[in-house]
């Protein structure tokens, strides 16, 4: 029904009044871009309808933030995060993947350039395990070879030392929610071996 709507609006003519343009200058953004650097948008990844009341009072619980935080729908499912303070949004979006209601929730910066439909909520930080790596490549510089691949990396689970003993090496990379999860990778080892992992 949109997609019709906006088809016929594209097939309308203007008028000549309807076709004078409106230019904003820097006055017309200057507040938003400034109120833009505490705020962040969020998507509930659920069919059920969200009540924006309840959202709002289940964040604050377990968000805990210092300075509080404001929420307002943008669109079906789409809110606005508005924190009080630049650490509590820091640590918030740090501490990212969040539930609601055991749906995902995707959180992301602010982008004030573009309309509600057109932001696209889709990648999701997680912390992931890379097992079967043998016991010399668990260091930072795997870590970081394997992020040049995937492109997504954040960052590296590994001590100051630079090698992380243990069961595996982990790493914590942004997943495309809208593409199916990658198993593994073939890898191959300084000796020309290869393996999976």
């Amino acid at each position: 029904m949109a997609e019709d709507l906006e088809e016929l609006w594209r097939k309308l003519s203007f008028t000549k009044e309807e076709d004078e343009g409106i230019v904003l200058g820097n006055n017309s953004t200057k507040a938003a871009k400034a109120k833009g650097r505490l705020c962040a948008v969020l998507k509930i990844l659920t069919h059920k309808s969200v009540l924006v009341e309840a959202l709002r009072k289940n964040l604050r619980m377990l968000w805990k933030s210092s300075k509080g935080v404001n929420i307002s729908e943008l669109d079906n499912d789409l809110f606005l995060v508005e924190f009080g303070d630049e650490r509590d949004k820091q640590r918030i979006m740090d501490m990212s993947p969040w539930s609601y209601e055991k749906q995902l929730v995707i959180i992301q910066e602010f982008e004030g350039d573009l309309t509600s439909r057109e932001m696209e909520l889709k990648w999701c930080p997680f912390w992931v395990q890379i097992l079967n790596l043998p016991l010399k490549c668990r260091t930072k510089e795997t870590a970081w070879a394997i992020r040049s691949k995937l492109r997504s990396v954040m960052e590296g689970d590994v001590v100051d030392s630079g090698v992380q003993w243990g069961k595996y090496l982990r790493v914590r990379v942004k997943v495309d929610i809208t593409k199916k999860l990658v198993r593994g990778k073939k890898v191959t080892i300084e000796g020309g071996e290869s393996r999976w992992i």
